[in-house]
């Protein structure tokens, strides 16, 4: 490509960028996939739909249950990620992007738990603010012990305070990885003993549903691409 060609490609992506419409978007610092508003997989996602030069997102962070809150109160338009379990009443949601795995971690002296049933009369260790899908947390055999954090978890689990955490492969694996725990515990990242959609939530007004509509018609282009198996394995 010569420096001319280069120039004008760069001079036209300028142009569909600015003429892009902006969408405020809210979301929560996950680990590894939302660091901050310029860094993380989900943020590198937002970068690939804006390269279609259809949207542009202006990203803004708050904790997990103040976006929820907010959102309820009319007060944040659009937020992402979120999970059919706590997806508001009166909303639209984008077609799923991702599907976030559930996944056990126990002891590698303990015995491998391959599925829900087997999360019966354990004493089970879970995140505050985490969604788990209904099947877990509504089984009245299963006792969830939450806390602030996976950290806190893992120390609870190496302490025999529980006998079992529930996580996803992302941001409880980073932990275990983090802590260099990857020989002390078992936990299979390709065995989930459920799985969740994850998607965009907007306002079920005329702008959130068109702007939700947009979202889920980029986020079809980037399956279709092979970038959504590519980074989340999902198609």
């Amino acid at each position: 490509m010569s420096k001319v060609q280069w120039l004008c490609l760069s001079f036209w992506a300028c142009i569909a960028n600015c003429y892009a419409e902006k969408i405020a978007l809210h979301s929560y610092f996950i680990p590894g996939l939302v660091e901050s508003p310029t860094q993380g997989l989900l943020i590198d996602m937002l970068k690939e739909i804006e390269q279609q030069g259809v949207l542009n997102f202006e990203v803004s962070l708050l904790p997990t249950q103040r976006t929820q809150q907010h959102f309820k109160a009319g007060r944040v338009q659009a937020y992402f990620p979120e999970l059919e379990d706590f997806q508001p009443e009166k909303s639209c949601r984008t077609v799923a992007f991702m599907q976030k795995k559930i996944i056990t971690v126990t002891l590698k002296s303990a015995q491998p738990i391959n599925n829900i049933s087997q999360l019966e009369g354990k004493k089970v260790g879970a995140v505050t603010g985490f969604s788990y899908g209904s099947d877990i947390i509504n089984n009245p055999n299963i006792r969830l012990e939450r806390v602030n954090n996976d950290m806190a978890n893992l120390d609870k689990l190496l302490a025999g305070r529980i006998d079992v955490i529930i996580g996803d492969i992302n941001s409880t694996v980073a932990a275990i990885k983090a802590r260099n725990l990857q020989s002390e515990l078992r936990y299979n990242v390709d065995k989930p003993v459920s799985l969740l959609d994850v998607f965009f939530v907007f306002q079920d007004d005329p702008v959130g549903n068109a702007d939700c509509e947009k979202v889920s018609v980029a986020l079809e282009q980037l399956r279709k691409t092979g970038y959504l198996k590519k980074v989340f394995n999902y198609q």
